[in-house]
């Protein structure tokens, strides 16, 4: 069963409509039934925004499968610290880092300590995207530098992304985009950012 079911799966639980759902997540229902039919796959934030609606915790979408932590590991090696050290110093515990070594995903306010702490996206931290600026976005990783989330006064507020840049670069390996391609990306992540801001 990939994501996009297990979503779909929860969403029916709950009893709620695909507008519904996309409403209270603040994404649109063409994207969230392209997610739960699996054409695309969601980011981390967009997982959240969805487990928030739903009363849920995102790592209940995921496989231990499809998060790797390996992109931690080396930003710990990188600076000097174990994931031990690393829980330390960000006072994470002990039952969030077993999370981590197991594979399976933190809590929401782990996750923002360790991707405040290294500057880096969520989607890089987890494995889905080769470089600490970029996300996921329907299936290709683009640079998110600027858009990096903001952390929410407390767990559950909403995610505010803060500095959009008023153009986006998107590089794909053997693949251009259009400048009208571009714009529609742009577009489209300043539609999710102002859905937020609601």
């Amino acid at each position: 069963m990939g994501v996009g079911e297990r979503i779909k799966k929860v969403r029916k639980q709950k009893g709620l409509t695909q507008v519904k759902l996309a409403e209270k997540a603040g994404i649109s229902r063409s994207y969230l039934a392209d997610v739960e039919s699996d054409r695309y796959n969601p980011s981390l934030t967009t997982l959240m925004d969805l487990a928030r609606a739903l009363n849920v915790t995102a790592s209940c979408f995921l496989d231990d499968k499809e998060i790797d932590f390996r992109n931690l590991i080396q930003l710990c090696k990188k600076n000097g610290l174990s994931l031990d050290s690393l829980g330390e110093l960000l006072e994470i515990s002990s039952k969030e880092l077993a999370h981590i070594k197991s594979n399976k995903l933190p809590s929401e306010g782990t996750m923002f300590k360790i991707i405040d702490h290294f500057d880096c996206t969520w989607d890089y931290i987890i494995g889905k995207t080769d470089s600490p600026d970029n996300v996921v976005f329907e299936e290709n990783s683009i640079s998110a530098s600027g858009l990096i989330p903001k952390r929410p006064e407390k767990l559950g507020d909403p995610i505010e992304l803060i500095n959009i840049p008023s153009t986006i670069a998107a590089h794909f390996e053997n693949m251009n985009f259009t400048e009208e391609e571009t714009e529609e990306i742009s577009n489209f992540i300043n539609f999710i950012a102002s859905k937020r801001k609601k």
